[in-house]
């Protein structure tokens, strides 16, 4: 039986991103009968991971005590616990998804355990047993050390509820989705929902998705108490149900705009980080979802160009029709099963 470890953290600053693909991928080996546990930085990881459970002892954690930047000096503390626990190295695998990995951290764990990566910022060529990489196309010219790599889209990790999902495009648009990640350090939503009730854009219905892990997460209470008509969800379990009743998605890049595809939600991206612009100039290029633009050079334009997004949405049901077909048609909500059945049998 396959023995799993997942490597990965969430905090304030790098939010809840990695922990959330990571639990889908645990989730899909779970069932293939592998034994899974989850190997984090500190106790703040510890605790949003353990929120976000569906069950109070769904996976075991061990928390490392070391710094979630500088992932080379928790190494005499990681190869020991996977020294003690695991004789076999061919039974064993180091599921790591952080951004702050680095050559030898992957080469030292090698020598005991069987490792894999998830990529998507092609940082350098990893050396590593398995390398997954969802946001490419094409095979990136830097990826030869992996032995066997998962490139494309059928590799996104998202959850079973994704898989099959019934999506109806309604005539009229009712309800909006707004994800703008768990931090929103630059109050995305905040700004957006007041421009759109300053111009009174649409009569709709916003469910906007967050953590309070936003800074200006009471200021988004503050709205929803002023406008009734926006409604905030944290640490949402059925989100393919909450996708099946809204007719339009605004989203940053990241595993947000996959679920959208995956359910059919008509939808227009951001980005406000480095790591997000693979995504979305994968969706942009392929007619798929259009890109608003970068918060942090392009605030302004980002607002206005969503904006006229939804303007130019209300117009057409035909429009949206088109747009959730080839969403559907892209991505099929299957992701983890495929990783984890690379995970337990290579």
């Amino acid at each position: 039986m396959a023995k799993i470890y997942f490597r990965t953290d969430g905090n304030e600053e790098i939010a809840t991103g990695h922990i959330m693909r990571c639990l889908s991928i645990a989730r899909a080996c779970a069932t293939l009968h592998a034994e899974v546990s989850f190997l984090v930085s500190d106790e703040q990881s510890m605790t949003i991971l353990a929120e976000r459970f569906t069950s109070p002892n769904e996976f075991t954690i061990q928390c490392l005590h070391s710094n979630f930047q500088e992932l080379e000096k928790e190494l005499p503390v990681l190869k020991k616990l996977l020294t003690d626990s695991n004789p076999s190295k061919s039974d064993t695998w180091l599921f790591i998804d952080s951004y702050f990995v680095t050559k030898n951290y992957l080469s030292e764990v090698q020598k005991i355990c069987k490792v894999a990566y998830l990529d998507d910022i092609l940082a350098f060529d990893y050396p590593v047993d398995l390398l997954i990489n969802y946001d490419v196309t094409e095979e990136p010219s830097c990826y030869h050390k992996a032995s066997q790599k998962l490139l494309g889209a059928s590799y996104t990790p998202l959850r079973e509820q994704f898989q099959n999902v019934s999506y109806e495009v309604r005539p009229q648009i009712q309800n909006i989705l707004l994800s703008t990640g768990g931090t929103d350090v630059y109050n995305v939503a905040g700004e957006l929902l007041r421009r759109i009730f300053d111009t009174n854009l649409c009569n709709c219905h916003y469910h906007v998705l967050t953590s309070r892990l936003n800074s200006h997460y009471e200021e988004l209470q503050s709205l929803a108490a002023t406008y009734p008509v926006i409604h905030i969800h944290e640490n949402v379990q059925d989100m393919a149900s909450l996708m099946c009743q809204c007719d339009l998605g605004i989203s940053a890049g990241g595993t947000t705009l996959y679920e959208l595809c995956a359910v059919g939600v008509p939808a227009i991206s951001f980005s406000m980080a480095d790591n997000q612009q693979i995504a979305v100039s994968t969706f942009s290029g392929k007619n798929i979802i259009p890109y608003a633009g970068d918060v942090r050079t392009d605030f302004s334009e980002v607002i206005e160009n969503i904006l006229q997004f939804l303007q130019e949405q209300s117009v057409s049901v035909e429009v949206r029709q088109k747009s959730s077909h080839a969403m559907r048609a892209f991505i099929d909500g299957k992701g983890s099963m495929r990783i984890a059945k690379s995970l337990t049998t290579l």
